[in-house]
């Protein structure tokens, strides 16, 4: 009887156990995601930094690898996903060519796991934004443009072209626009 009772209580602790570093692999996997993207961010910005959750229970705001304060990270993506559910889109994808080297590219985008991209990759000013610093220029862009399912090219072209303050003399002109609905439009152009 005791060999049962014993078999069953290691069991039991074993399970425990079991849960406990799935449950940690997952928050690993979720820091070293939120990591690899803060990361991103840093070396755009010219920071060093490894911003990102230490998977604590939230008593402690300060990143034990960095030192960074992680409520500052948090309460913006917080503040960025509250004003993508303010836009019609969950995507905006816009790429322009000009010649063979000049090109604007800008991606803003809702993820299915509640977090913003936001990149600007611009050759023709030499720029080159990620994160917060991207979405915070491309948001009031996107915010502004009253494209829909019905818009045409030509209508859609003109209007992004006016809002984003490029020409209109482009080689190649690619937009992609993904709706709230899940509906997409897609637009091209070239000269």
């Amino acid at each position: 009887m005791k060999k049962i009772t014993l078999f069953i209580a290691l069991l039991a602790l074993s399970l425990v156990i079991v849960a406990c570093g799935t449950t940690k692999k997952d928050d690993n996997q979720t820091q070293d995601k939120q990591t690899v993207e803060d990361t991103n961010d840093d070396v755009t910005n010219g920071t060093d930094g490894n911003a990102g959750t230490d998977g604590t229970d939230g008593t402690d705001d300060t990143d034990e690898n960095t030192g960074t304060n992680t409520n500052e990270t948090n309460a913006g993506d917080e503040d960025e996903l509250a004003k993508m559910d303010e836009l019609d889109y969950e995507e905006f994808s816009l790429e322009i060519e000009y010649g063979n080297q000049d090109e604007y590219e800008a991606e803003l985008e809702k993820n299915m796991n509640n977090t913003v991209e936001a990149k600007i990759e611009d050759s023709i000013n030499g720029v080159e934004k990620n994160g917060t610093e991207a979405f915070n220029e491309l948001y009031p862009l996107v915010e502004s443009l009253t494209i829909n399912q019905e818009t045409g090219k030509e209508e859609a072209i003109k209007e992004i072209l006016e809002v984003f303050n490029m020409n209109n003399d482009y080689s190649k002109f690619e937009v992609e626009i993904k709706f709230k609905d899940g509906t997409k439009i897609e637009f091209e152009d070239k000269k």
